[in-house]
């Protein structure tokens, strides 16, 4: 896993951008169907936890595309990054208003930085697992 990390890394700036726009095309559509899975007493809601994956997986690419060579992120710009995160999520959430068969869901919202939250946390892991590894190997 870690290999194919590292042979990721020259091109997150691609798959970053990219992320971004299917995100902002994705919840521009009108009326999507929300997906369920019926139980007996109660129905679970999957959007949330597509809400959770798709912000991790964005967390995970804006932090492999602004660490160092080293796969080194300083604490200020895993705060900036963060920061930046939630707010195209909110952003994003709030747009939705607009969309005819959409809406504003505050859910949907903490689903988000979740996902965020657990994406910077398996990076920390995940780049202090490769700077133990060796520079070497991975540069």
């Amino acid at each position: 896993m870690l290999k194919l990390i590292a042979f990721l890394r020259p091109f997150a700036v691609y798959l970053l951008i990219c992320w971004v726009l299917l995100i902002a095309v994705f919840s521009s559509l009108p009326s999507i169907p929300t997906l369920k899975i019926h139980t007996d007493k109660t129905e679970i809601r999957l959007d949330y936890l597509i809400h959770f994956c798709e912000y991790g997986w964005l967390a995970f690419l804006a932090f492999l595309t602004f660490s160092g060579r080293e796969f080194r992120v300083s604490t200020g710009k895993y705060v900036i990054i963060s920061v930046c995160l939630v707010f195209f999520a909110i952003l994003d959430e709030f747009h939705q208003k607009f969309i005819p068969g959409r809406a504003f869901n505050m859910n949907d919202i903490i689903s988000d930085i979740t996902g965020i939250v657990a994406g910077l946390m398996f990076c920390a892991v995940v780049f202090r697992m490769m700077e133990k590894k060796g520079k070497q190997v991975y540069l």
